[in-house]
């Protein structure tokens, strides 16, 4: 679990191993023996560097949920992740100048169903 849990938090996060090993000051072939199928559990210490990089808590890589005080602002971000995740890959392949369009269809089409609901 604390494999999946992680390698979905650096996806999340939208990092690259080397990323966090930078941010931490874990190697990336350590940070490695996390996410592969060898699935290595860190110590403590080690468990803290990787959950405050990845912003989560311990907790969450460990149990796949989150305390009380570490949860999200948004809480359903974590949850809707996988609901769109294909849809954040696609924006992420448009050029930025062609962005502000699709986000200005996507606030007028979001504003007239809320407007639909209403009535």
């Amino acid at each position: 679990m604390f494999r999946d849990n992680l390698k979905e938090q650096i996806e999340y996060k939208g990092m690259i191993i080397k990323e966090l090993a930078a941010k931490t000051g874990i190697s990336k072939r350590t940070i490695d023996t996390y996410v592969d199928s060898r699935a290595v559990i860190p110590n403590a210490e080690i468990a803290v560097k990787l959950a405050e990089a990845l912003d989560t808590s311990v907790e969450y890589l460990v149990k796949g949920t989150e305390s009380e005080r570490k949860l999200d602002v948004f809480p359903q971000k974590q949850k809707n992740y996988e609901k769109y995740k294909k849809i954040l890959h696609d924006l992420d392949l448009i050029p930025e100048n062609f962005l502000p369009v699709i986000e200005a269809i996507l606030h007028v089409t979001a504003k007239k169903l809320s407007e639909q609901t209403e009535n």
